[in-house]
């Protein structure tokens, strides 16, 4: 029983998280995308390094 609770907590913990993900346009270009489900924003950045950089202000100051 308790695993199942365990799993049902991480699966809702799961549902809050960042979520962050890569994706290509019709040229080819790569886009790092990210949603944050608690607050309902969206980002897109040209590189890992800039989604980062985000992800460092929005959450880590």
């Amino acid at each position: 029983m308790k695993s199942i609770w365990q799993q049902v907590v991480n699966y809702l913990n799961a549902k809050n998280e960042l979520q962050v993900w890569q994706s290509s346009d019709r040229n080819g270009r790569t886009w790092w995308n990210a949603y944050d489900p608690i607050t309902g924003r969206k980002t897109k950045r040209d590189s890992e390094s800039e989604m980062r950089t985000w992800i460092e202000k929005r959450y880590y100051q």
